[in-house]
């Protein structure tokens, strides 16, 4: 993923408010957010200078190089430009500032043979990944015509996140944050499990869901079916050193408790 510095100009005889005008930008940035054109929710906002002028600017994360394109934007990014510039303010453009050596490769391919939906909290890049070599997909590749879709996608890995981190943490809330990411009875699970379907439907492209596994004895742990449809699952080998359970009934993908690895 990229560091990128994007500027909006602000119209000299423009009347609104400096608070109108910052709430107006970062209504661009949350619908870049929810289309997966950036990456992350700590975003600064900024004076800086672009030929010369003094204009708005934030630091971002993006999948590729060229998220930020027009090209990519869905309907409800177009529709939060088109009000800023209503109130004078225009995107005026992006520069690459470096590539982001502490965040994840992203995908490249334009249609995987099949994909996961999985994320953790250690983790800052789209939730959807390849199947083909487990890197992430941006969400505009897929879902731009279906921005509902990957603004609940985007909804589910924070909650999820947050679940993961309380449950690491062992402090407060533990059983109900793993309650939320290992049993298909958690409102968690059953959100995201449709949200795979749903995006399956969207894209014609095989979609599974990761099911979080930890606890059990090592032998009964071995032998454990898949919970849907109770049918085996275990792979012979490991993809990716982490999915040991794979249903393609179900399209379900779990790992080999934790309690074991």
């Amino acid at each position: 993923m990229y560091l990128i510095e994007a500027f909006f100009k602000h119209q000299a005889n423009a009347t609104n408010h400096f608070a109108d005008l910052t709430y107006l930008v970062n209504q661009v940035i949350e619908q870049w957010r929810y289309n997966g054109q950036i990456i992350g929710r700590e975003i600064p906002l900024f004076f800086a200078e672009q030929a010369g002028e003094q204009c708005l600017a934030v630091k971002v994360i993006c999948p590729e190089q060229y998220s930020l394109l027009p090209e990519f934007n869905n309907s409800e990014v177009e529709n939060a430009l088109e009000q800023a510039e209503s109130a004078g303010i225009f995107f005026d453009g992006f520069q690459v500032v470096a590539d982001d050596l502490n965040s994840d490769t992203t995908n490249n391919q334009d249609s995987p043979s099949w994909q996961i939906l999985y994320t953790t909290y250690l983790q800052s890049c789209s939730p959807l990944h390849s199947g083909d070599d487990f890197l992430p997909i941006p969400l505009y590749k897929q879902l731009k015509n279906v921005p509902h879709l990957s603004q609940d996608v985007i909804k589910w890995q924070e909650n999820w996140q947050a679940c993961d981190q309380l449950q690491m943490n062992s402090t407060v809330l533990e059983q109900q944050a793993l309650a939320e990411i290992s049993d298909i009875n958690g409102n968690l699970f059953k959100h995201g499990y449709y949200l795979a379907q749903d995006i399956e439907r969207n894209t014609g492209i095989p979609t599974y869901y990761y099911l979080y596994r930890v606890g059990g004895e090592m032998e009964e742990e071995k032998h454990r079916r898949c919970p849907l449809c109770r049918q085996k699952w275990a792979l012979n080998k490991p993809l990716f050193d982490l999915f040991y359970f794979k249903c393609d009934h179900c399209r379900l993908v779990s790992n080999l408790s934790w309690h074991w690895q």
